[in-house]
């Protein structure tokens, strides 16, 4: 197992199974790493039968509406890891917080973003990680006086060994892909459904499409809310792209938020891709980046064949930033 000792029986991954909410990737991959470091491990989501007594002693990782949505058995031996559990002093209608399990489990653990700040209905913080304690590649520790929190980032969905870098090889066909919401999702970058101008990374997007078609190249994109791709062509549809970018819009360049997106199209074997000044911090340069999202087009076409470079990006990802990080992360962090 790595070093790792779960002070608990077991390992529950609690929400979110079969492609049913955006969180699917997240819990599939806290299952897997789990499984791959050697415990035991269920997921688990409202629509399946389970045994009540599985929640004796157990670290439970979630999310706070698959709890919701799907009550969850609260026991006072157990670690509670909540992903977007909440810290302001009001929430959205239908969320009671951390009140709902203070005093009726064992321990309570808040799984935050690992951003600069974050504002939105249930969340604000400004993250100043010199007084954190840093846990491995991607996470941050804060103890608290009733509950403690676990900032991190997410990864990409390959386990270590099947990060293969001979993919980096992978013969190019001639089109740009993105798979994920494009504005407000439903659509593409001409029909989706409009949104708020700090929300919509069309913004970005539209420059580096016209620097696409002054080269001939098409752009394809995967809508998750309409059409979405299984995981294996999703994976293969970004290998043989020209280019495979990730655009973040405004509100997320502000925060510092760091996409999975990022983390599993260099596992995959292409060229990391960015208009996050986040990201290229976070990654210590080894991306190509630029907010002028139509010279990054031009910045990317030049290092598309830099298979050295895509090398360190992949070794880079394949080291720090698989779920077996993530898992170990937030092991140290509930073995104290």
């Amino acid at each position: 197992m790595g070093g790792e000792i779960l002070k608990h029986k077991r390992i529950i991954v609690w929400g979110f199974k079969h492609n049913s909410h955006t969180h699917h990737y997240i819990h599939l991959g806290y299952s897997i790493g789990f499984k791959a470091l050697g415990y035991e491990t269920h997921w688990i989501d409202g629509h399946d039968s389970y045994d009540p007594a599985l929640f004796n002693d157990a670290l439970i990782f979630t999310e706070q509406w698959a709890v919701l949505s799907h009550p969850i058995p609260l026991n006072p031996t157990s670690t509670y890891a909540v992903h977007y559990l909440g810290n302001k002093n009001n929430f959205v209608e239908g969320n009671p917080g951390p009140s709902f399990y203070l005093g009726r489990v064992g321990r309570l653990i808040d799984v935050r973003y690992n951003a600069n700040k974050w504002n939105d209905k249930n969340y604000v913080y400004e993250l100043d990680r010199n007084r954190l304690t840093k846990i491995g590649s991607g996470s941050y520790y804060e103890k608290g006086d009733t509950y403690d929190n676990f900032y991190t980032v997410w990864a990409t969905n390959l386990l270590p060994e099947e990060i293969n870098l001979e993919d980096r090889f992978t013969q190019r066909e001639n089109y740009i892909y993105f798979g994920g919401t494009i504005g407000g999702g439903h659509g593409g970058p001409d029909n989706c459904h409009p949104v708020r101008e700090e929300w919509d990374n069309r913004i970005f997007m539209r420059p580096f499409i016209n620097a696409a078609k002054e080269n001939n190249i098409e752009f394809k994109y995967d809508c998750p809310w309409v059409s979405p791709t299984s995981m294996e062509a999703h994976r293969e549809l970004v290998k043989k792209a020209y280019l495979a970018p990730d655009f973040r819009h405004k509100d997320a360049l502000e925060r510092g938020y760091i996409p999975c997106r990022y983390f599993k199209n260099i596992s995959y074997g292409q060229l990391g891709v960015t208009n996050s000044k986040a990201v290229y911090d976070f990654s210590d340069g080894n991306v190509v980046y630029n907010s002028d999202t139509h010279q990054l087009f031009y910045d990317a076409q030049k290092q598309k064949e830099n298979f050295d470079l895509i090398k360190s990006q992949m070794l880079y990802i394949r080291e720090n930033h698989t779920f077996i990080n993530r898992c170990k992360e937030l092991l140290e962090v509930v073995n104290g």
